[in-house]
């Protein structure tokens, strides 16, 4: 069954997509990011960098287009010391290393003790606490 056509299909291959990326990003890095320049949200930067290329291509919100886009979006989002800021093409793989990316700043994140409290919907966020997923806090705002 085509990819298009099977939502769970669809979705697990995404998560390959990026699960791969990640692996990519990991073998040049370090499992642990050890990017000398990995911290500072440089990797949320550069998240942010490609997922707004993305924006930018599909929504028309440059002048720019082509290099003069790509220099645009890397002086305003990129990290300023890191280099290889490109595009991957289609949207699809610019999207994959945009999540790649954010996936790792979270990842380096938790591992220096960041809080990871979710705050309920309706609720405000007071004080750390567990992570709680969407489909916990929807329960219990109906019991």
């Amino acid at each position: 069954m085509p990819l298009k056509e099977d939502p769970s299909v669809a979705g697990v291959f995404t998560d390959q997509l990026i699960k791969e990326e990640v692996a990519i990003q990991d073998r040049m890095w370090g499992d642990a990011n050890e990017r000398a320049d990995a911290s500072g949200n440089q990797l949320l930067a550069a998240g942010i960098a490609q997922a707004t290329l993305v924006r930018a291509k599909n929504d028309n919100l440059s002048v720019y287009s082509g290099e003069a886009l790509l220099n645009e979006i890397k002086e305003r989002l990129y990290p300023p010391d890191w280099d290889g800021f490109r595009d991957y093409g289609s949207n699809v793989a610019n999207l994959v290393v945009a999540a790649a990316f954010i996936r790792s700043e979270i990842k380096r994140r938790v591992l220096l003790g960041e809080d990871t409290a979710r705050a309920k919907r309706g609720e405000a966020y007071t004080t750390a606490k567990p992570y709680v997923s969407s489909d916990v806090a929807a329960e219990e705002l109906y019991k």
